[in-house]
């Protein structure tokens, strides 16, 4: 479990993060931003399938099939988004921990309704958090260890802590100098947690995937790069 986290082991795993990867961040950000559209008339364009598959190249979502990619990003285009659910946090009586968890739990099953072969919470988790970075944290490996999530948890359980506890830390860190979020969008502390936690927990490392020209997923789908928000 993560007890000892603080602003300047903080500031100092999301500076070396961004050393690294601010442009592929930078770039799927820019992807995001350009899905809203599209998401808010229900529409699962080219660009909310290139993000879905994007994530999961980019992120190393394991196993994945390749008719996921067309599911997720109808089940994504009928949740009904509004403009506040990609800019604000979630403001609900049960708590923001409980939204994360609804929003992924729902696009996990609305997936599988549409023909997924399996429960995607870390693909799902890990679009949504792209989608609404202030809302719903990543769930993975890393963060699970982190966290102290037992390994014999299935999905459901082990989201919900793992909810809950980004959450918790989120407020513990609300005191920090806003600068250890860093100048990479999307700058949102649970965006800057989950660089924190990967970095931590072996991202340092230098085994996940470097792209090395990552604009040219925008330029495919006719985004100038210059043009994101």
């Amino acid at each position: 479990m993560l007890t000892n986290a603080n602003a300047k082991d903080g500031a100092a795993a999301v500076r070396a993060f961004n050393d690294v990867y601010s442009q592929m961040d930078s770039a799927l950000w820019c992807l995001s931003c350009h899905c809203r559209a599209d998401l808010m008339v229900g529409c699962p364009s080219p660009r909310v399938e290139a993000l879905v598959w994007t994530v999961k190249g980019w992120w190393g979502v394991q196993g994945v099939r390749s008719e996921t990619r067309a599911q997720m990003a109808q089940a994504l285009a009928g949740m009904g988004w509004k403009q506040d659910d990609f800019e604000s946090p979630a403001v609900s009586g049960h708590g923001p921990a409980a939204v994360a968890d609804e929003l992924v739990t729902k696009l996990v099953n609305d997936t599988l309704t549409l023909g997924g072969a399996r429960r995607e919470f870390s693909l799902a988790s890990k679009v949504l958090h792209w989608l609404s970075p202030w809302r719903v944290p990543v769930y993975d490996s890393f963060v699970r260890s982190q966290l102290g999530v037992p390994p014999s948890w299935d999905h459901p359980a082990a989201y919900q802590m793992v909810a809950r506890g980004l959450f918790d830390l989120s407020k513990q860190c609300s005191g920090w100098n806003e600068e250890w979020i860093g100048s990479i969008g999307p700058r949102s502390p649970l965006r800057a947690l989950d660089k924190y936690l990967w970095w931590s927990a072996g991202g340092s490392l230098g085994n996940s995937v470097l792209v090395k020209r990552p604009n040219e997923v925008l330029h495919r789908l006719g985004i100038d790069p210059s043009s994101c928000y």
